[in-house]
């Protein structure tokens, strides 16, 4: 009989991260994902979607000031964990970055006039990608240490969650509900900065130009690859917003954060295996290359299954969610759920493949021209078809990069 223990040991740190990334992704995905329907029934479907609508571009913007250091940065500190030099001085450079990218950010965005409408909303707001800047979520992840950035996040979002949960009762709430948000990122950035100086005993020094500008090139390409990306994962609901309204916005919501929700899980998969194959592929490129396609074998199965199973009870998932009678709901969900699947795979074979296999600007050509044609289409199909349209759109962006990946991934690891 094997024995379990020695090969728990093996994957200690794997497993206690994938756990970790469980939790965290509970309290990124699963809280908000509960309270919409207690927000749709009590600022309305219409004032919910302005809120998801100004909500989805400051997310955007933080797009821009995480830049693409999720993955470059963690992959250079999982290569040199035991570096404290290095680590040092990438945390201080990144932060730095970040940090400026944020003031840019808010001067672009009091310069954009269609958000004087609501602007004292986006103002309220800018806090959620100021506070994300400086939580360095990939040094935690790097140096394969997540509990730690895991309990604070779980804190500062369960008091978030009941803090909307008891504040917000009507329309008129919508801004306190923004501060609400924005405050909680921002409170979850000041406590991570303890947890690096005092648990990770990780200070700022004084960084160089140089420094600042090797991390901006490392970062690049991944930056254009995560913009390119979102083109089509994250502009639906800007869209629909603009050409269909809002309260299209607010029927389509629900079923792309439910899927987002789901496939976050898929995805936690991947990024804890990140860092792992990052350091296998430093040692031993032979084996990294083995073993990468045993484990996709089985994420194919895996996401397969979890695909049919959400079809199958689409409906009875979104009764249950938001109440019955959301016929177009239900659709945009059951077409949603293939994002599962390929967007889950293309997480795998894009990041963990090609990435790792320093193939960064292929990766990021790729998610561009799969980008574009997906956010192309969904402005097209939204304006003809509302959020059916969108939804078809972001299915049809993730399976054509799916299929791009694997065609070339081939051929680079062959």
């Amino acid at each position: 009989m094997i024995s379990i223990k020695p090969i728990y040991l093996r994957y200690k740190t794997i497993i206690d991260n994938f756990f970790s990334l469980i939790v965290l992704n509970v309290v990124n995905y699963v809280f908000p994902i509960i309270i919409i329907p207690i927000l749709m029934k009590r600022l309305g479907v219409e004032v919910y979607g302005k809120y998801i609508f100004a909500f989805t571009i400051l997310n955007y913007l933080n797009l821009l000031v995480q830049y693409g250091f999720n993955f470059s940065a963690t992959h250079k500190i999982a290569k040199y964990q035991y570096n404290r030099e290095i680590i040092s001085d990438t945390y201080t450079s990144i932060s730095i970055i970040r940090i400026a990218f944020s003031i840019i950010v808010t001067t672009l965005l009091l310069g954009a006039g269609f958000f004087m409408d609501d602007l004292v909303l986006y103002l309220l707001g800018i806090g959620i990608y100021f506070g994300q800047g400086i939580i360095p979520v990939w040094l935690f992840q790097g140096l394969e240490k997540m509990k730690y950035i895991t309990l604070v996040n779980t804190l500062v979002r369960l008091l978030a969650f009941i803090a909307i949960f008891f504040l917000i009762q009507q329309s008129s709430d919508v801004n306190k509900l923004m501060l609400i948000q924005t405050l909680s990122f921002i409170i979850g950035g000041i406590a991570s900065l303890v947890l690096v100086k005092y648990e990770l005993k990780i200070n700022f020094v004084k960084p160089s130009l140089q420094s600042i500008i090797l991390n901006l090139k490392e970062g690049w390409s991944l930056f254009l690859s995560t913009i390119g990306m979102n083109l089509y994962r994250e502009s639906n609901v800007i869209i629909l917003g603009l050409v269909a309204g809002y309260s299209t916005v607010g029927l389509y919501s629900p079923a792309e954060k439910l899927i987002k929700g789901i496939q976050s899980f898929t995805n936690i998969m991947v990024t804890a295996l990140y860092p792992h194959f990052s350091k296998r592929m430093k040692d031993n490129q032979s084996q990294y290359i083995g073993d990468f396609f045993k484990i996709a074998q089985w994420l194919w199965i895996l996401f397969s299954i979890g695909t049919v199973a959400i079809i199958f009870s689409s409906t009875m998932i979104i009764d249950l969610y938001i109440g019955k009678g959301h016929t177009t709901t239900i659709i945009d969900f059951r077409i949603l759920s293939l994002v599962i699947l390929f967007g889950g795979l293309n997480y795998y074979y894009g990041i963990v493949g090609l990435v790792n296999l320093n193939k960064k600007t292929l990766f990021n050509r790729l998610v561009w021209i799969s980008g574009m044609i997906g956010m192309i289409m969904s402005f097209i199909l939204s304006y003809y078809m509302k959020d059916i349209g969108a939804a078809i759109s972001m299915v049809f962006a993730e399976g054509l990069l799916l299929y791009l990946i694997m065609k070339k991934i081939k051929v680079e690891i062959s």
